[in-house]
């Protein structure tokens, strides 16, 4: 996707912004050409805005998430419906967090950015938050996979956003009747066109493993994708509000000494209804090599299911809301399939390999040999994923008779 943001337009926006914080006399400066981040469901633009309100000068570093304003992007509705969970989560989400955490200590609190402003407008829709790279977040550039201390601290940030979304689903009755109308479960019926972008992709991938013994695996997932996708949610233990796209480029990390101490979630679009157990074992197997996996699995999901239940003691609710360690595991066998579907199409996308369409690849290769590198690239790691899930006997091993 690919859109130009013109200078009065990006203003006009900064000017509601001032009026939403009672900025008088205020000014900004727009992010370098080159700071200006473009992904695949809107643009994201950096801002600096000074003003003075009625403690004095204060200056707020920011970032615009903008929605795309040309109708050709939105035919399908998907930008639609995702700018409005993402929307939802910052604006009323978020503030019911930070409500409930607020008598924790820092280091125990569920690190997210500060949402200064938001417009639900059709065309117009804008979110304004905090720049966490002006604090020391940065993401994750050195390698394709997370090493273990990055996926460490990943898993006790998810984990924190699960405890609170089970807290919220134990406390609001009102705002929950709003996330089941707008956060709602992946289904045929919810998403249609991202259901036959799944199906599309696994077609690629029976191509990309012609006349190996991936192929009756990838043909199982394939005429069984909407059962899949759909018992993530219809069949597991426990649901709740999940970020559904969890994955290294989808976090921001900070340090100190040169190790990650914190993680920041980001990218709120996909919010939906789910099983847990799906954002944990998708943010594993999207991040994390084979190698790291045969080492650390077990020992990862400990720390994530630990921090779940740490948070939950702190917020005092570990009496009120219970997820069993069995339930966990048994969701995990449960959405594999799903996670696998998924992370399918994402690895496909990711490795270059998508050409055409309104969500192609940022990345595409020129030259045969580039793109043969990149197929057996999306090769190894699918097939890591599926190696790994049999082993731990989350897929049942399907033979070319079957």
């Amino acid at each position: 996707m690919s859109e130009i943001i013109s200078k009065e337009y990006v203003t006009s926006i900064v000017n509601n912004v001032a009026l939403a914080c009672n900025l008088k006399d205020w000014c900004y400066l727009e992010g370098k050409l080159d700071n200006t981040a473009q992904n695949y469901f809107g643009v994201l633009i950096p801002v600096v805005i000074e003003g003075e309100d009625m403690n004095g000068i204060i200056q707020l570093k920011l970032v615009l998430k903008l929605a795309p304003t040309d109708d050709r992007y939105r035919i399908s509705g998907a930008v639609t419906t995702m700018f409005a969970r993402e929307i939802f989560v910052y604006s009323e989400v978020f503030r019911i967090f930070e409500d409930y955490q607020q008598h924790l200590e820092a280091d125990s609190q569920y690190i997210k950015p500060k949402c200064y402003y938001v417009c639900q407008d059709y065309c117009k829709e804008v979110i304004a938050m905090q720049n966490m790279c002006e604090i020391g977040y940065k993401p994750f550039v050195h390698s394709l996979f997370l090493d273990i201390d990055h996926t460490i601290v990943s898993l006790k940030s998810l984990a924190k956003f699960h405890a609170l979304s089970f807290i919220l689903i134990y406390k609001e009755d009102g705002i929950y009747e709003h996330v089941k109308k707008i956060c709602l479960p992946l289904s045929e019926k919810t998403n249609k066109r991202y259901m036959d972008i799944l199906l599309d992709r696994l077609d690629k991938a029976i191509c990309k493993f012609e006349n190996s013994d991936y192929v009756p695996l990838l043909k199982n997932l394939k005429q069984n994708c909407r059962t899949y996708i759909e018992a993530a949610y219809l069949s597991s233990e426990k649901n709740c509000l999940c970020h559904g796209d969890i994955w290294k480029e989808n976090i921001l990390f900070k340090y100190k000494d040169n190790l990650p101490v914190s993680a920041c979630l980001i990218d709120y679009q996909t919010v939906r209804l789910c099983s847990p157990a799906f954002d944990v074992l998708y943010l594993i197997t999207s991040s994390t090599s084979s190698e790291l996996r045969k080492e650390y699995y077990s020992a990862l999901l400990d720390i994530y299911y630990k921090t779940l239940l740490e948070f939950l003691y702190k917020a005092k609710f570990d009496g009120l809301i219970t997820y069993s360690n069995s339930q966990f595991h048994s969701d995990l066998k449960l959405v594999a399939p799903a996670c696998l579907i998924v992370a399918n199409t994402a690895l496909w996308l990711w490795n270059g390999l998508q050409e055409e369409g309104h969500v192609r690849s940022k990345h595409i290769w020129h030259t045969e040999s580039e793109k043969a590198k990149a197929v057996d690239q999306y090769k190894a790691v699918i097939k890591g994923i599926i190696d790994d899930f049999q082993v731990y006997g989350y897929l049942a091993v399907v033979s070319s008779g079957s």
